[in-house]
């Protein structure tokens, strides 16, 4: 089969396009920027169109799209006009791990270092995965996928109504914020049951035991105040953690060479979710003692070691998300200051969350905020960056907000003793690429 993916380079789609060309088929596609994705395809032989146009076409059998695409993208006019089969990503994705054992990770934060912990467990347990990620993890052959012949891991976005729809055997469901509920006809109670579907649909359920919307749809729990697996203590050394864990009835000693609370909650839902699923825990907690650290999730790059100055770069892009993130660095980085340059992601989600950013951002001791990175979205009239930047104030912090990144990196200069935290799910990673080239 020929099958044609327009977005070929996003994290989501460039998995899907790699396994569908390890299955065999002549897979090809268009993106509008080159990017390291991109770049991995075209290794391996997969044909990629930069920029979408109607001549991007080889005769396809089948189209596959991501959500952000437009309706009207001319290669989707071109396969309706030649009668092709069009399906999304989230519609392909469910044809190929029907009928397989499934392991799948969903929920507003922390899926993808999850996902990636669950395949590093369940390879070194010799399961030989097939993985999803979206993401990239070294672990993985490449990157945000991984070719094996046992069961599926994936993870599974909930960003639109059709997850629901999907039939895991094991599921992971981190925590439940309600992002992205503009997708659910801004309605709670449609958002809920779809969470509620599809952990019915599942033989394993692990949830979060904290989480007001999500915890009693698990079979076991995992938490800091209760719950199947219970955090015990923990200690910090930098970059590196442990934690006792009661599971069940007995203890477990957590070892983790990557930082903060939330990963080692994640390796928690990870071993619930793989004892009950029949393995044994010591070996699962033994396994993720080796588990790297995703990329952007927690990187760090050293400007001057000498005069202790850093740079992070991180994809978190939800108020929780924010707060992990800064505590981490704190952790990490102690008694060291900490700057955040934060490009929010989506004028719905800046819309939604009516000042949690700026409450996120309390722990900084310096904020620059940048506009928003809109991702296909239309801007939203009298929705701005300079909302967060001016809530900050309020509560008498240091932040400014500039219009464009560029303007914004002009007025940073290195600092010693300082951390620099990148943040943000857009395309705030070539900005700091840019502050790291000016001033390593």
């Amino acid at each position: 089969m020929k099958i044609h993916f327009v977005g070929i380079g996003g994290i989501g789609m460039s998995s899907l396009a790699i396994h569908c060309h390890f299955m065999g088929h002549n897979v090809y596609g268009s993106d509008i920027h080159r990017n390291e994705q991109i770049e991995i395809l075209e290794r391996l032989g997969i044909k990629v169109f930069l920029g979408h146009d109607r001549e991007n076409w080889m005769k396809p059998d089948l189209l596959v799209h991501t959500p952000a695409v437009s309706l009207n993208n001319p290669e989707l006019l071109r396969a309706r006009e030649e009668n092709v089969r069009i399906v999304t990503r989230f519609e392909l994705l469910k044809e190929l791990v029907e009928d397989n054992v499934q392991f799948a990770v969903t929920g507003s934060d922390g899926k993808t270092t999850t996902t990636a912990m669950l395949a590093h467990a369940l390879k070194a347990l010799g399961a030989d995965p097939t993985v999803f990620l979206g993401g990239a993890n070294p672990s993985l052959e490449f990157g945000n996928y991984r070719k094996g012949t046992g069961p599926f891991v994936y993870e599974l976005d909930e960003s639109q109504p059709s997850f629901a729809s999907f039939h895991p055997t094991h599921l992971i469901i981190t925590n439940a914020r309600k992002d992205h509920l503009e997708n659910f006809h801004a309605d709670e109670s449609y958002y809920l049951s779809c969470f509620e579907k599809l952990a019915k649909s599942a033989r394993n359920v692990v949830t979060f035991h904290e989480d007001r919307l999500t915890s009693h749809l698990g079979h076991h729990t995992f938490g800091l105040q209760g719950g199947t697996c219970v955090l015990i203590n923990r200690s910090v050394n930098r970059f590196e953690q442990i934690a006792s864990i009661k599971l069940d009835t007995r203890k477990y000693t957590l070892k983790l060479k990557v930082p903060g609370l939330h990963n080692v909650l994640n390796a928690m839902a990870v071993v619930t979710l793989l004892w009950a699923a029949g393995y044994d825990p010591l070996k699962v907690v033994e396994s993720l003692s080796s588990f790297v650290g995703t990329y952007r999730r927690f990187t760090v790059t050293v400007l001057n070691e000498s005069k202790k100055i850093y740079v992070v770069d991180d994809y978190a892009h939800t108020p929780d998300e924010l707060k992990w993130l800064i505590n981490t660095s704190r952790e990490v980085f102690e008694g060291m200051k900490q700057v955040v340059i934060f490009q929010p992601h989506r004028y719905t989600r800046l819309a939604r969350e009516d000042g949690n950013f700026a409450k996120a951002l309390l722990d900084a001791d310096e904020v620059y905020v940048t506009e928003v990175y809109g991702a296909f979205e239309q801007v939203l009239p009298n929705i701005s960056a300079r909302m967060i930047a001016e809530g900050l104030k309020n509560y008498g912090k240091t932040a400014e907000y500039f219009a464009s990144v560029e303007e914004l990196l002009s007025k940073i200069k290195p600092a010693p003793n300082t951390v620099y935290l990148f943040v943000g799910a857009g395309d705030i990673i070539n900005y700091s690429k840019m502050f790291i080239k000016q001033y390593s």
